[in-house]
């Protein structure tokens, strides 16, 4: 770094600075090769001895004032106390003063063990599959098979977790001897809130599933995925809401749930998740859900099933716009049988 002055001699406290009435600055260049003097740093390689100041966390440095036992941070002023290893490193004997000693031009490089660097290199690859159970059987086969190829085409190291959502919104626990489900129902005049947080009903470690040990039993919970006519339906039909459960798809309420969920462990490269969503159909209940009358279409291709609906919400702009910070790489699926 090179430091360079506008005036060759400096204030000697900021009233001599208001007196003088001449300007004063300092330019600054980081990344320098060479000083204001043309020098270059003095190197070393041990980084990670270099004291930290525990008031500001300035390192030490060859303007610090330095006694037998302590030294003073030259940004805050802060005393701190040295370590009977940094009192000897920091003992002045001539030519074998280190590196940070002999110069104010330092550049010293911090061991990184193997693992640490591999592991920052490449943050662990993060997947989630968020399923609608409010299909059918021939669309639920169809994203079975998707996923237990994708399952065999992911990088050793990878998390997987699984997701469901209808009226509620199904956790997949796959790190246990058997796959267990937690479900959490989405309240009909949900904003995007649940009224229990994703992370209370399952920690968002045992969500997450490596596939170096989960392979297995992932493709176990994928079998036990059944839509909700087949198994909630004949539950209901003596209330009359055969034909209405079956339908519910709160697609909004997940997603948006499911990306807080993943940024609760915001540090450890969670942000850098993949959600694989296989939507069945438009969302039609909670936030975010789309009005599919016949008056609301713009246009139909290729019959029928394939209707295409003008944009009626802001609701999913808004919540890829409140996360860009993130980072989240979504790449959503959207399977219309």
């Amino acid at each position: 770094m090179a430091v360079r002055a506008s005036l060759a001699c400096f204030p000697s406290d900021p009233a001599l600075h208001a007196a003088c009435g001449m300007p004063w600055g300092v330019a600054i260049t980081p990344f320098s090769a060479t000083d204001e003097r043309g020098f270059p740093p003095a190197t070393g390689t041990e980084g990670h001895l270099l004291p930290r100041c525990q008031s500001c966390f300035a390192y030490f440095n060859l303007l610090c004032p330095l006694d037998r036992w302590s030294w003073n941070c030259a940004i805050c002023g802060a005393e701190n106390d040295l370590s009977a290893d940094a009192a000897a490193r920091y003992a002045r004997d001539g030519g074998h003063d280190p590196p940070e000693m002999r110069s104010a031009f330092v550049d010293l490089l911090l061991p990184v063990e193997e693992g640490e660097a591999a592991a920052a290199a490449a943050p662990t690859p993060v997947y989630v599959a968020a399923i609608d159970l409010s299909s059918s059987e021939e669309f639920l086969e169809l994203v079975k098979s998707a996923l237990q190829a994708a399952l065999e085409a992911l990088l050793p190291g990878s998390l997987f977790g699984l997701l469901t959502f209808s009226s509620k919104i199904g956790l997949y626990d796959v790190q246990g001897p058997i796959p267990i489900v937690k479900n959490v129902f989405i309240p009909p005049d949900s904003d995007g809130a649940l009224q229990v947080d994703l992370e209370d009903i399952m920690p968002l470690c045992s969500f997450l599933a490596s596939i170096d040990s989960c392979k297995d039993r992932i493709t176990e919970a994928l079998e036990t995925i059944k839509p909700m006519s087949s198994w909630e339906v004949a539950a209901n039909a003596h209330d009359g809401q055969d034909h209405v459960l079956h339908h519910i798809r709160g697609f909004g309420v997940a997603l948006d749930v499911l990306i807080n969920y993943l940024s609760s462990e915001y540090g450890n490269a969670f942000e850098l998740a993949r959600i694989f969503a296989f939507l069945s159909g438009p969302p039609n209940y909670g936030a975010g859900q789309l009005d599919i009358n016949e008056d609301q279409n713009s246009g139909k291709a290729r019959g029928a099933d394939h209707i295409l609906l003008q944009e009626q919400t802001s609701f999913y702009r808004n919540l890829v716009y409140a996360w860009t910070f993130l980072q989240l790489q979504m790449n959503t699926l959207i399977l219309l049988l």
